[in-house]
Parts: C-alpha cells; structure tokens; sequence
C-alpha cells in the first residue's frame, strides 16, 4: 500500500470535512481521492483538503487502484449500497456509524465482507480513543472509584432542524444518530453481557424516534442508563458512580477532561485526554494496523460490538410499531 495509506472519500458532507482535515494533517495518511455526483462539490473539497482527484461517480474512484480506504460519509440510508459496490471492487472500507438502517442488513453487509475476504469497519470514534484504556485502567485496575454500581451517560443536543434525523427516509431518528454514543460506552465500560435492557420515556414524531432513555441491567445489579434526546439543550456527560467516588467524564463523544473524586466529593485525580488531531486520526491508525495485520476488522469496535448496537435500534424501531 505504499508508506501513507491513500483514502477514498465518499460524500463530502459535513462530518468528512473533519476527517479530511485529520487525514491531511496525520503522518502516514493521504487525501488520495474524493467522489461526489456534485462536480462542484468534489472539486471544491479537492481544493480545500489538498485531494490529488476528484471523481464524479463513486464507481470511478472505486475502480482506482490506488484507493487503500475507503471512507464513507454518507446520509445511513445509503451505506449499504456503497459498501456493497465498495465491495464488488474489493476495497476496505471505514463507514459512518450507523453502518445500515437495519439489523438485518448490517449481519448482511458484515457477512459478505468476511466471507470475501476484505477489511470493514464502522467509524464509532470514540471506540478507537486512548482515553478508553485510561478509563477502564482506572475503573478496574486502580479501582479509584471501588466497585462500580451505577452508570449514566447522556448525549442530549437539539438536532430537530437536521433533516438526517427528523427523515424515516434517510434513516433518521436520534438513537441511530448520537445514541450509539452513550449506548458504546456503557457497554465498552461495564460490557456487552447485560442481563436485559428496557426503553422507557420514547417520544417519536413523524415516524422517527426523537427521544428516549435506556436502561442495561447487569447481574451483579450494576445499571448502566443512557438518556438520548435531540430536543433539548447540550449534554454529553458521563457520571459513573462506585462505593467509594465517582468517576466524571466532560464528553461522551470525544472525552477530554476525566475527573475521579472520594466520596467526600473531594477531586483525587484528574486527566487531560484531548485529542491531538480532533479525534478520527485513532479510528484510521485502528484500520491501517489491521490492514497492515491482514484482518477484516478492528479490535477496537469489532463486527459483533457493532452488530450488538444494530440490534438495539432494531427493538427501538419494534416498539415504535407497537404503540401504533
């Protein structure tokens, strides 16, 4: 693949601005590529970002040999079919969290990719962080907060003018959108084996989920929540409470300040965690090395973690059906 891995970009929307703008700035990493139907798009973000072509067809580039990656920035409603022609090219490909619209079809897209040999994985960010290994190093290893008995995680911004999520069509709907972000964390935190999980307090309009609040029940008793809402101001905060203090966390998309205190609520540690890129270059350093490694998927959010979230959304979606 040469010494800098050369990425493909398909739509050059507003989150690939931020990873073109890491791609451009991380050692090791190429702007190889970019693909629009708009020609005016692709051009401009080719100026923009220093892309040595602009293509305006996803097949075209995709038939570029030089294409090491591919990035995939699109609407979720679309993923599938760009993942599937990714694939009919043989191209890796890093895709935009949610992967599908479906249960169904991310066991499909997954299964496909495996059996054909070729590298995928979705782009779940802060999976791929450093401050992860801090936060379980701290939780389990020091044990600073002792055991752990209850979690909250919220990620509440309004995002009622987003057409990605107020539109069923492109796959809208706010668990899909933000949710996977306290939902990771709690199982990236406490762990995939929960015992059950309920969905209270859901509020839908014009089909889509706009918010709701989740509880995963572990059997050691621990209860890790998570509150999602696209109507309301700003939250991202993280609270993990333990027997002996508390664990505080500024953002559960991207931590950058992660705070433990007694139960005396006086501050016993404090560390600093905030990305020197912004945050995309650890998912694209996550996906070289598994390239380079010769593996289909990431260690840091595997095929089964991902799998494991698609099956939430589809019983969010379920209980949309039952209320009707």
């Amino acid at each position: 693949m040469g010494k800098d891995l050369r990425i493909g970009l398909i739509g050059p929307g507003h989150i690939a601005n931020k990873m073109a703008s890491t791609i451009k700035n991380l050692p090791g990493f190429c702007n190889y590529a970019v693909a629009s139907r708009s020609k005016e798009k692709a051009d401009a973000f080719k100026e923009k970002y220093g892309f040595q072509k602009a293509y305006y067809s996803y097949e075209d580039m995709l038939k570029d040999e030089n294409v090491d990656l591919v990035y995939i920035s699109t609407p979720h409603s679309v993923h599938l079919e760009q993942m599937e022609l990714c694939l009919k090219y043989k191209k890796p490909v890093l895709c935009e969290k949610a992967l599908t619209t479906s249960l169904k079809d991310t066991e499909s897209i997954y299964k496909k990719f495996e059996e054909a040999g070729v590298f995928i994985s979705e782009a779940l960010w802060t999976s791929f962080m450093p401050s992860r290994q801090y936060i379980h190093h701290m939780l389990y290893e020091k044990k600073k907060i002792g055991n752990i008995q209850s979690m909250t995680a919220k990620f509440m911004v309004p995002l009622m003018h987003k057409e990605r999520v107020t539109s069923r069509a492109l796959g809208g709907g706010v668990l899909m959108d933000i949710g996977i972000y306290p939902v990771s964390f709690v199982f990236r935190t406490l762990g995939f084996d929960y015992d059950s999980y309920d969905i209270n307090n859901i509020t839908y309009k014009n089909g889509v989920d706009i918010k709701e609040d989740l509880t995963f029940n572990y059997k050691n008793g621990v209860k890790g929540i998570c509150k999602v809402d696209g109507t309301t101001k700003l939250t991202l905060t993280v609270k993990i409470q333990g027997d002996k203090g508390t664990m505080n966390i500024d953002m559960v998309n991207c931590p950058n300040v992660i705070t433990t205190f007694n139960k005396c609520k006086i501050l016993t540690s404090c560390k600093i965690t905030k990305p020197k890129y912004g945050g995309f270059e650890y998912e694209l350093i996550a996906c070289k090395k598994a390239l380079e490694d010769g593996k289909l998927e990431c260690n840091e959010w595997t095929h089964q973690n991902s799998i494991a979230f698609a099956k939430i959304i589809e019983d969010l979606f379920n209980c949309e059906e039952a209320t009707k």
